[in-house]
């Protein structure tokens, strides 16, 4: 593993490190979407639904015993002799009043059944909505951080290299070879 970075262009990283924060921000917005829409869900089946469906069972109940004393009523004045009345149109109304009745219960008993079920479901979604949302609030700003700081190292190595590069050389000490001829002519004059 090379131990050199091959950079290409340090402009990349606050690129991309602006990229993970809209990333961040449209993340955070699509769950708090989601979640909205969790809670409507369960507001609609939790009270919209199961008010609906038990007003509907009590008006189905209505029309049921509206329905039998109707019914009960033509038998008695309809009675001729010891013949009972057929009263089909009674008896039609009675029918479907008990189809009504037990749809009623039906649906009442899915909406218990799906409250349930929708329950688990989003009791499921906020655990894993909570990880999704502490690794955008968390993991995101350590990158985004991460990539800040990079940047910035690099910005500094290479305003660095180049001050070293554009500093003219200074003499500082003669090197050795130069002081070597003029010893050898002080050695040679006496």
């Amino acid at each position: 593993m090379s131990r050199f970075a091959q950079v290409r262009s340090i402009d990349a990283l606050p690129f991309m490190a602006a990229a993970l924060q809209k990333f961040r921000s449209e993340g955070a917005g699509a769950v708090d979407d989601v979640e909205s829409e969790v809670r409507r869900a369960l507001e609609w089946i939790h009270h919209d639904r199961k008010d609906y469906w038990t007003t509907e069972l009590r008006r189905a109940e209505d029309s049921l015993n509206q329905a039998r004393i109707a019914l009960q009523q033509a038998m008695t004045m309809r009675r001729v002799a010891d013949r009972a009345p057929s009263c089909i149109d009674e008896k039609r109304v009675l029918e479907r009043a008990k189809r009504r009745v037990e749809t009623a219960r039906r649906k009442l008993v899915a909406v218990h059944h799906w409250s349930i079920a929708l329950d688990r479901a989003a009791d499921d979604f906020r655990r894993s909505h909570s990880q999704f949302a502490s690794w955008i609030d968390i993991d995101i700003s350590r990158a985004v951080a991460a990539l800040n700081q990079m940047s910035e190292s690099l910005v500094t190595y290479i305003s660095m290299k180049v001050s070293d590069e554009l500093l003219p050389e200074t003499p500082a000490a003669k090197p050795e070879e130069e002081k070597k001829p003029e010893e050898e002519k002080k050695d040679a004059k006496p």
